[in-house]
């Protein structure tokens, strides 16, 4: 026991110091490069005064300079053989440095508030079956006071915090302490890496940022023995290319004085920010996959996108070309009398109690019943392979496209071979549907498509001989949607109880109008829901699972319904900017998956209790906060020099009913002065009020927004909108004692 003891104690102590040992190293690596950081020559960081046009900024941004080093290297590797006997090769690595150094300048409060905390990267390795990546990160901040004082700050003051559902997103948040305003933040980002039979990740470099930039510079050294590709988007200039003595690819970008913010609302800045993506490959890889466009070392600019789109289709055509192969057994292995359903299926098809449409839409929702709720950890790629045999079995009339999300660049301008969706068109008796995974958006209709990808640029699949006679071009844009497709109706049967509202809300989203409703479903809603429709055709249509499953299912539910109950009540008090005094229920009513009933649904119950004041002998009701809270527009916002983006047109419809109590009669200048209606062609706010009884006041508003994409010259038009929706949530109702 002994002997035991004292083995655990050294064992420990053991690892205690080689920690030790290792945060030692790290430590004196921090110190190397932010002693190196700080003492480049860089002449933008000098910079001691704003021009006189930026004095009211809120902040500025001095100068940005990002360094990019990427070298290949090779070494000696062990990793196992045949017959457990280690094989010895030669590994391909790389080298790679990336640090991004900005100055910025604080002019106010808000920016005070912007700053004062800052995110950066956990050191983390990664191993692969043949390779490693290995990073570490720096960060380095100093204030410099408008008195010319430098302070430095201590950055091992971290806190490490984990983020997401399982915590799976880790950082460090750094405050800034002492950050006046004058003051100068020199702030730097550091990461090395060091990989083997692993890619560089992809880099994005956005020449525009929601403050001015007086300077903004890259330099990159890259290994002529890598393959770099990159891509100017939106305006974006290119590089100046050059080589040095040994002959690595330089490339160098300089701007000056980037007076054009990015907006705070409605903008994207992947289809509207000038923009650079970068990929780098070491072809040399042995376990990482390499295009075939990047099989050959150097520098390519601006690569023609058909031949990034033919590395996408190089990993897939083994199925394209033909049937996946996985036939029909997810069904009939993953869903309860599976087999027995798709012969149903089969014959009401063939019968013409089906249509060909209405059959593909049920194998997409039978499908997606099957993967909801990440059940089976699938990917996009493969809900479509199976989805592919799922139509080719019951002849289906289809094809295969490409197509990708606004957070990518579009096909046509492709430089990453994965920012893509794959999809499946069908045609019949006139009528086209799109079929996407719903990974993408879990509560879309069969062929909805979600608003991120509509109006985006597609291109169907051709085989491989006949698209090396003539390469991708044929690109040709995905609908949109309209203001019809995409609405929100709210509810409200709100009644005085003293000086309390007691509230009923109903919700209905569809369309574009469901993505921000969706968090709030659990997978007993869309179980429930799957199940409900899919057993129409007279089966009792369940995802199979065994007695531990459902066990384990049961105790999840029982956790979900109490998380769901929380996030109900913080929509709640989102909506009236203002948490309830009493949350009664909410459940969900529809999951919006359901052809036949297509709106994500829910009902709400609860009470108010600042809502309704008194004025002497009568009552002030705060109507406008039966409207859901608005976006505010700052004053910031009012300037704009960019289109706004907004996706998808859409309308949100409310309408209130308030029972007035016993008493009281609705002062008829009051109510009338509730009515609005401001109208051009950016949108519509409008405000209609009744009184049905003595007893009861009806008021209907629509805010409709009629574009999904506007130019900037309507903005100060599409502000109207918005000032009198937001204004209008300060609306009162006087009741006037009889």
């Amino acid at each position: 026991m002994i002997k035991k003891v004292t083995f655990l104690a050294v064992a420990f102590l053991s690892t205690l110091l080689i920690h030790a040992d290792d945060m030692k190293k790290y430590r004196e690596f921090a110190d190397t490069i932010r002693k190196e950081v700080y003492s480049m020559e860089l002449p933008a960081f000098q910079i001691k005064e704003i021009p006189e046009k930026y004095k009211n900024e809120s902040a500025v941004i001095k100068a940005v300079y990002e360094d990019v080093d990427a070298k290949k290297k090779t070494g000696i590797g062990v990793a196992p053989g045949f017959f457990i006997i280690p094989k010895i090769s030669g590994r391909a690595r790389v080298e790679f440095g990336h640090l991004t150094r900005m100055l910025i300048h604080i002019n106010d409060k808000a920016a005070i508030e912007k700053y004062s905390e800052f995110d950066f990267g956990i050191d983390k390795k990664r191993k692969t079956w043949d390779g490693y990546e290995k990073n570490r990160h720096v960060m380095g901040v100093r204030l410099v006071k408008p008195d010319g004082r430098i302070v430095d700050i201590d950055t091992s003051e971290f806190v490490e915090v984990e983020e997401g559902k399982k915590g799976e997103k880790k950082s460090r948040k750094l405050a800034i302490p002492g950050l006046e305003t004058g003051d100068d933040i020199d702030v730097f980002f550091y990461t090395e890496s060091k990989l083997q039979n692993v890619h560089p990740d992809p880099m994005e470099f956005y020449l525009k940022d929601d403050a001015p930039i007086l300077n903004y510079a890259i330099h990159c050294v890259l290994d002529d023995k890598l393959t770099t590709q990159y891509r100017t988007l939106n305006g974006a200039p290119d590089f100046t290319v050059s080589r040095d003595e040994d002959g690595n690819y330089v490339l160098d970008l300089q701007l000056t004085d980037i007076s054009a913010k990015e907006p705070r609302l409605w903008y994207n800045p992947v289809m509207q920010s000038p923009l650079i993506k970068m990929n780098i490959y070491n072809r040399r890889n042995s376990d990482a996959f390499t295009p075939k466009s990047a099989r050959k070392d150097g520098l390519q600019a601006n690569p023609d996108p058909a031949k990034i789109i033919e590395d996408r289709y190089d990993i897939d055509d083994w199925w394209l070309e033909k049937t996946p192969g996985f036939k029909d057994n997810e069904i009939k292995s993953g869903i309860r009398d599976g087999g027995k359903i798709l012969k149903e299926v089969d014959r009401r098809m063939k019968s013409g109690e089906m249509t060909v449409l209405q059959t593909a839409d049920y194998l997409y929702n039978l499908l997606a019943y099957y993967y909801a709720g990440n059940r089976y950890r699938m990917n996009n790629r493969g809900f479509i392979q199976r989805l592919f045999d799922l139509f080719k079995g019951r002849k289906i009339p289809f094809s295969i496209g490409l197509s990708g999300m606004d957070a990518y660049e579009q096909l046509d301008h492709m430089i990453d071979y994965t920012n893509n969706l794959y999809f499946i068109k069908v045609e019949s008796n006139g009528e086209t549907r799109y079929y996407f995974p719903p990974a993408v958006d879990r509560i879309k209709l069969p062929s909805e498509i979600h608003a991120g990808i509509q109006g985006r640029k597609a291109l169907l699949y051709r085989k491989k001989k006949d698209r090396k006679k003539n390469p991708a071009t044929d690109f040709f844009p995905l609908p949109m949607s309209t203001v019809d497709d995409n609405r929100n109706v709210t509810t409200v049967n709100a009644v005085i109880d003293g000086q309390v509202l007691r509230i009923k809300r109903d919700e209905a989203y569809t369309g574009a109008t469901k993505i921000g409703a969706s968090s709030l479903l659990t997978w007993e809603d869309l179980d429930r829901d799957y199940s409900s429709s899919l057993g129409r055709i007279g089966f009792d249509v369940n995802v199979k699972l065994n007695k531990k499953q459902i066990t384990d299912r049961d105790a999840h539910y029982i956790d979900m319904r109490k998380e769901q109950q929380d996030a109900l009540k913080d929509e709640t008090k989102a909506y009236h900017d203002d948490s309830p005094a009493e949350f009664t229920d909410g459940r969900i009513t529809s999951s919006g998956i359901d052809p036949e009933n297509p709106a994500l649904g829910y009902e709400l119950t609860y009470t108010m209790d600042n809502l309704v004041k008194r004025a002497g002998k009568n009552l002030i009701v705060s109507i406008g906060k039966l409207l859901s809270s608005q976006n505010s527009v700052l004053p910031s916002d009012r300037k704009r020099d960019d289109d706004i983006y907004m996706r998808t047109p859409r309308e949100y419809i409310t309408r209130i009913n308030l029972s007035v109590p016993a008493g009281y009669k609705v002062s008829t200048r009051s109510l009338t002065a509730l009515d609005k209606s401001v109208s051009n062609p950016s949108g519509t706010f409008s405000v209609k009020t009744s009184t049905p009884s003595d007893d009861s006041v009806s008021i209907d508003i629509a805010i409709r927004f009629a574009k999904g994409k506007l130019p900037v010259a309507e903005w100060q038009e599409f502000l109207k909108i918005l000032d009198a929706a937001s204004s209008w949530n300060a609306s009162s109702l006087l009741l006037e004692k009889k």
